[in-house]
């Protein structure tokens, strides 16, 4: 297992450097970034003013780091590319030749994105120290470690708080990427459906803290779960017992219920959306409210959501604009449960849909593969109950809290 990258409370009084990369592999150093070398250049051949990286993917002249020399809030660090395999920023390649911003607490990968030998793992956490950060931002509040994970849209790191030492996930999102925020970013609506998010309070939800708007990135500083996700889970133990799937379910429904009575659909409601704790069994913490979003009686959810396998036919059918409601996320924990209990999606693929949206529409439930389960007669009701065709017909988290099949369940608290 790899390090952490080491903390930067030793380089908070450097007044000579205007930033360091922190190695993601325990086997390389912290390379400093020196004031009188404002412009840095990175390579595998040694030079002067260069930063020498022997990776067999890093090119001679891989490309240019560039501190624009200012000590105040508007302080710039560009990274142009020049290199035959790339450079990446946060996940994302920079086009040959084009440059693009490092700011502090972005991963920084040469040559390749990641790789499984930790000597080659040439990604980096870069940390600017040119300007102190001010009273109320991430920087001030929290240490940022190691990366957790990438995602289209947001990176997720390991934080401590400075003044409690506790640890922390942030999630950064780059409101430039997506369209909504772009538009919403320092918007009240916004800031509003924020603040609705982070007063949810409910043992099973991965909960927000709190939350910083800084010039082109949205952080979310979020509880810290140290298990891993469901998907992690099921991949590691193949099909769920159905003592350990009731647990886990009824931990999910009973939080997304309580989401819904506040009037809140969470429309991505998926393995990977759901944390677990390290104990066994594992307490679940419902994550990633990336596509949530505050709803009243007079506002339809009608935007397309969510990944296609665990997506309800109506949010597909987006043709009439008549909407749909909690009860797409019904349909969700249905096919989570599927999952769990069998290892396999539960539908029939349909080879001459022309697209997802059609697929998604149409497709149906393959309930033999349940049937090979042999799931008891109470969990295959609360399946059939939760993959109904028609909205109307399908069971609400709410009603699903006092199915039959959970009368066997053990509440375990945090």
């Amino acid at each position: 297992m790899q390090e952490a990258p080491e903390s930067t409370d030793r380089f908070d009084h450097r007044d000579d450097l205007w930033g360091v990369l922190q190695p993601c592999s325990a086997y390389f150093n912290t390379i400093e970034l020196y004031k009188l070398q404002p412009e840095v250049f990175v390579g595998q051949n040694f030079e002067q003013k260069k930063v020498v990286l022997p990776g067999l993917r890093v090119s001679n002249n891989h490309c240019t780091i560039t501190w624009d020399g200012r000590t105040d809030e508007k302080s710039t660090v560009m990274v142009t590319d020049t290199s035959t395999n790339g450079t990446w920023i946060n996940g994302e390649k920079i086009k040959n030749g084009g440059s693009r911003p490092l700011r502090d607490g972005n991963e920084i990968a040469f040559g390749q994105l990641i790789s499984t030998e930790p000597l080659e793992d040439y990604r980096y956490i870069y940390r600017h120290l040119a300007c102190v950060p001010p009273a109320r931002s991430l920087e001030a509040s929290y240490k940022l470690t190691c990366p957790l994970g990438h995602g289209a849209f947001a990176t997720v790191m390991k934080a401590f708080s400075r003044a409690t030492r506790q640890c922390y996930a942030v999630k950064i999102i780059e409101a430039r990427k997506l369209k909504r925020l772009r538009t919403m970013y320092r918007n009240k609506q916004f800031s509003k459906e924020v603040n609705i998010l982070s007063s949810l309070r409910h043992d099973n939800i991965c909960q927000l803290k709190e939350v910083f708007y800084q010039e082109a990135d949205i952080c979310l500083v979020l509880e810290f779960v140290d298990g891993g996700t469901l998907s992690d889970y099921i991949r590691t133990q193949g099909p769920l017992k159905e003592s350990t799937a009731r647990h886990i379910t009824f931990q999910i429904i009973d939080a997304v219920s309580y989401v819904h009575s506040q009037g809140i659909v969470h429309r991505d409601l998926k393995p990977d959306n759901v944390l677990l704790t390290s104990a066994e069994p594992p307490i679940v913490k419902v994550a990633d409210f990336g596509v949530a979003r505050a709803i009243d009686d007079k506002t339809p959810l009608t935007t397309f959501c969510g990944t296609p396998m665990y997506v309800a036919p109506e949010v597909a059918k987006q043709k009439d604009r008549t909407g749909y409601n909690n009860l797409v996320d019904s349909w969700s924990v249905g096919v989570m449960l599927f999952y769990m209990l069998t290892g396999r999606a539960p539908f029939f693929v349909d080879r001459f849909a022309t697209d997802d949206l059609a697929r998604v529409a149409k497709r149906k439930v393959d309930w033999k593969i349940l049937q090979g389960a042999r799931p008891s007669k109470e969990a295959e009701h609360l399946i059939c109950s939760l993959l109904q065709y028609h909205p109307a017909q399908r069971m609400a988290l709410s009603d699903a809290k006092s199915h039959p099949w959970f009368a066997k369940h053990e509440p375990t608290r945090t």
